[in-house]
């Protein structure tokens, strides 16, 4: 979400900018890479209808909010902020994007347990409407109170984005919109994950085993990509000084949470693209096989009408020697 930091002066008094877009390529490699990815699995689920599936259906929606996330980063080498509206229209696709994805990864770990404690998948799309509220609504509203807010406005000394915060104080409106809601995804995703895993377990009649604790990696991913960004702003917040190398390793972190989320929630999506190749490549295969049946039908039909048509010539002309 962030890029570097800037301190105007050690005073308290005086703000520090956190530059939210930044506009020097190698600081958008990251972004880059996560957002081919996470666009491919999104281009990839629309073309070939891979959503059908309730699984599917909120592994797109992941990938959608990270587009958001990761474009919205992207569109500054092509269309660079200039003014404060500018900037509070690509903070609140940011916000939503960051909100979005955090709360789709969290009820794809409940999903998951109401799948293993109820052992169908059915159950899943009964609940859809409530993750939409939570995953979308809610975003959605979070970001557009960020434009009221002014959370986001343009720095004429940095020439794009920032966020303005006092280093030793508390940022309120950065964790409402931001950190608190990343720290409700993972602390909710590892105890689903974990309730699943548990479940899963008793139905082995047995203790969770090395193979089910690879599910794990889903939740790993999100406090990989997240976990020292919060640390680090934690301790900015409290008037601690941050190392620049770890900053900058935190930063790196959260911009390729999309690139490894693509890599892990983009396995179903090649499975199912797989499958679907293969139901297509077998009915390309039936239909040819129907259409030489209904060729050679046809040639055995035309075949019987002509060899009628000639054994009634023949008949006739029989006829007519005998006359």
């Amino acid at each position: 979400m962030f890029g570097d930091v800037y301190l105007n002066s050690q005073d308290q008094g005086v703000p520090a900018e956190m530059v939210f877009f930044p506009l020097e390529i190698t600081s958008l490699i990251p972004v880059f890479l996560s957002a081919i990815s996470t666009g491919t699995i999104v281009a990839l689920s629309l073309t070939f209808k891979l959503y059908k599936r309730p699984l599917s259906l909120m592994i797109l929606a992941i990938n959608i909010a990270h587009v958001c996330f990761h474009f919205s980063k992207l569109s500054v080498l092509i269309f660079q902020p200039s003014n404060d509206f500018h900037c509070s229209i690509l903070g609140i696709i940011n916000i939503f994007g960051i909100e979005s994805s955090a709360y789709w990864i969290a009820l794809f770990a409940h999903a998951f347990y109401i799948v293993a404690k109820y052992k169908n998948v059915d159950a899943v799309p009964q609940l859809m409407k409530y993750y939409v509220i939570f995953a979308v609504i809610l975003p959605l509203i979070s970001a557009f109170s960020s434009y009221f807010e002014e959370h986001f406005s343009y720095s004429d000394t940095k020439g794009t984005c920032v966020h303005r915060f006092y280093p030793g104080k508390f940022d309120v409106w950065a964790n409402i919109y931001v950190f608190i809601p990343v720290w409700i995804a993972c602390i909710s995703t590892i105890v689903w994950y974990k309730m699943a895993i548990n479940k899963i377990a008793e139905l082995r009649r047995g203790k969770a085993g090395v193979d089910l604790y690879v599910l794990m990696i889903y939740p790993c991913i999100l406090i990989l990509c997240w976990g020292p960004n919060l640390i680090v702003r934690a301790i900015m917040q409290f008037g601690g000084s941050v190392n620049e190398t770890l900053n900058s390793i935190a930063l790196f972190l959260v911009n390729m949470q999309g690139f490894f989320d693509a890599l892990v929630y983009g396995k179903s999506v090649r499975e199912e693209l797989r499958e679907a190749m293969s139901n297509s490549c077998l009915k390309k295969k039936v239909s040819k096989e129907s259409q030489v049946v209904d060729e050679q039908q046809n040639t055995e039909e035309r075949s019987h009408t002509y060899s009628n048509n000639y054994l009634g010539i023949e008949t006739e002309l029989t006829g007519t020697r005998q006359i």
